[in-house]
């Protein structure tokens, strides 16, 4: 961070910004010009510190350097972090080798969707079951799921198929009752800057999925990654689902071209979701290829056993005949970047 005082500052406004420093565990270095003072910070600069010293007396501009997510930036961890869902034979993980396809309903119908699910997901290598129970619509009239009749639908079908269970948080006072039945907690898109939401779901030790804002850039969508790890939950998983643009032909763009761009900002992983990004389930596929070329380590994948008769995200679904042909195109292409898609024996 670097601190540029105003030609008027005095020896004692430098001294009050040193002073300030060293209350943080930073020391200034000084830089004289002929018209202005430079203070080099040198120790954990912080977002917090930046605005802490801006409203000092003759301080006319702060810059921090780098970046400002030490915990999710690359450097602390090089090697990359895999991310584990559920125990024993009821799990799986996000990361390294494996591509990972967590893959459901968009939301919960009944227990028979669940189960007409069960084997088309299983065959097709899905590590993980997604359905919303307590979705969140832009409309109030639309379908949001069947709350906790839901839940205990995604629970069943976890024991009958074996596959952890992640499931939306959309609030904090349904946290309680969606981490009693869910494997890894998923915060959509407007809660990323949800604060409360994001600390309370990181204090429950559950895997964090964590969906970009639609118009965040990257670099607050890691500062919201930050705020699950600094409150001592290390297991978050990005995922890629679209952002806000002029583009009308799509309900909102994909953003492929962050997957390879936050690989080389941090150690998380990262997976996409083509049909909440694109909103039209002939692109899904596409879009799902496309994902894992550029480096995803896995996809999510809204499948219904009947889309036209979906009460939700119809649009959007693949049938179960789909969903295992585009899985037989990532099996295909997985060991060309490095990645295996398991199948079941």
């Amino acid at each position: 961070m670097v601190i540029v005082m105003g030609t008027n500052a005095t020896q004692a406004d430098i001294d009050l910004v040193l002073a300030r420093l060293a209350e943080q565990g930073c020391r200034g270095e000084l830089t004289v010009g002929v018209e202005r003072t430079i203070i080099t910070v040198v120790g954990p600069t912080t977002p917090a510190l930046q605005e802490d010293v801006r409203v000092l007396a003759h301080v006319v501009d702060v810059v921090l350097l780098g970046k400002s997510y030490d915990l999710a930036g690359l450097d602390s961890r090089p090697q990359g972090t895999i991310v584990g869902i559920g125990d024993g034979a009821r799990s799986a993980e996000i990361g390294g080798e494996q591509l990972a396809i967590i893959a459901g309903p968009g939301t919960v119908e009944s227990a028979e969707q669940l189960a007409a699910l069960g084997a088309p997901l299983r065959e097709g290598g899905a590590a993980a079951l997604m359905g919303g129970s307590l979705r969140p619509g832009q409309s109030p009239y639309a379908f949001t799921g069947l709350g906790e009749e839901g839940l205990r639908h995604l629970a069943a079908a976890r024991e009958a198929t074996g596959l952890p269970v992640v499931e939306e948080v959309p609030d904090t006072v349904s946290l309680p009752m969606v981490a009693g039945y869910a494997d890894a907690l998923e915060i959509g898109p407007h809660g990323m800057t949800n604060f409360g939401l994001l600390e309370a779901v990181a204090a429950t030790g559950k895997p964090v999925i964590l969906r970009r804002g639609f118009s965040a850039t990257l670099d607050e969508w890691l500062l919201s990654a930050e705020r699950i790890l600094l409150a001592g939950n290390p297991h978050v998983v990005l995922c890629e689902a679209g952002i806000r643009t002029y583009e009308t032909a799509t309900s909102h763009t994909p953003d492929l071209s962050a997957i390879p761009a936050l690989k080389r900002l941090t150690h998380l992983p990262v997976i996409a979701d083509p049909a909440r990004a694109c909103g039209q389930a002939d692109l899904v596929p596409d879009l799902a290829v496309a994902a894992v070329a550029a480096g995803a380590d896995g996809v999510v994948v809204e499948v219904h056993p009947n889309p036209d008769h979906a009460l939700a995200d119809g649009a959007q679904s693949l049938s179960p005949e789909a969903f295992l042909a585009l899985s037989a195109r990532l099996a295909a292409l997985a060991p060309a970047v490095g990645r295996r898609l398991p199948r079941p024996a």
